[in-house]
Parts: structure tokens; sequence; C-alpha cells
């Protein structure tokens, strides 16, 4: 009989045990990107929503103003009674702000939801248009601002020796 001391037996369980070590490793990180892009998937589906609301505000928005802007023509004063009558845009749209930010210029902001946590918040700097074809406004912010606290964790485990 012939003695083998097994050293072949050996190698080829150790490379079995890599790879199924290696194919598990793989699975598990191929689980882990699966679940970040769905997560990425539909917060980019809800903030797209967001803005898709906050440009139908915003041609809503539009419309009151060019009203206001052609009911302005006619006075003495169009500038000042067109941003008057940007004023009463609260009346016609609730969900938008009016704030008057110097006598020239007003501000109007509104917010849509994107998540619980997010929101997608604009302000428009409203003008007296000075010229023929000048915009009625003109979008100063546009920005996904958090509306919860974020609070890190600062506990530290640390070794202490007995």
């Amino acid at each position: 009989m012939r003695k083998t001391s097994g050293l072949s037996l050996l190698l080829l369980i150790f490379l079995s045990l890599c790879l199924v070590t290696f194919s598990l490793l793989s699975i598990s990180e191929s689980s882990a990107d699966r679940k970040l892009s769905e997560k990425a998937a539909q917060h980019t589906t809800d903030y797209y929503h967001a803005l898709s609301e906050a440009n139908e505000i915003l041609a809503k928005i539009d419309d009151a103003l060019s009203g206001y802007v052609k009911d302005a023509t006619s006075s003495d004063t169009p500038a000042k009674t067109y941003l008057e009558a940007c004023a009463s845009i609260t009346d016609l749209l609730p969900d938008v702000s009016w704030k008057r930010t110097d006598p020239d210029t007003g501000m109007i902001s509104f917010q849509t939801t994107i998540t619980d946590r997010q929101r997608l918040q604009c302000e428009l700097a409203v003008r007296w248009p000075s010229a023929e074809g000048d915009t009625l406004y003109e979008v100063t912010r546009q920005q996904a601002v958090n509306t919860s606290d974020w609070t890190p964790d600062t506990s530290q485990k640390l070794y202490r020796p007995k």
C-alpha cells in the first residue's frame, strides 16, 4: 500500500471553502447594491414628482402674474399697481406666500413635499417687466430642504481595561 499525506485533499478543501466564501460575499454585496439602487430610484421618483407639482404651481403663478401685468398697464403707475396686485396671489393660491422685499420687487415662495422628511422649496423674485419680452419673475431658489432634525450618533465605544 501506498501512503499519502493528504496534502492535495487539504488544498482542495481550502480552495472549496474560499470559493464558497467569495460567492456568499458577492451575493451579499449584490443584494445590498440592489436595495441601495431601489432606494435611490424611489427618491429620484419622489423628487421629480415634487418638481412636477412645483411646475404646476409655477404655471398658475405665471398665469396670475400675466393677468396682473395686463391690468396694471392701464394705470398711471403700472409698476406699483402690478406689485400691489401681486400681493393678492395668496388669495388665488393659498399654498403660496408673498413678501415685499423692497419698493421695486417682491418675493413669492412655496413648497412641495418630496418625502415626509424633505420638501422642495422654491422662491421667485417678482419685478415689473421694464421692456417687452422681459420675464415676470426670476427663480432665485429651488432647493430640497430637510424638515426633520438630524441627530448624529455620538456614542463612542472605547476599550477600558479593568
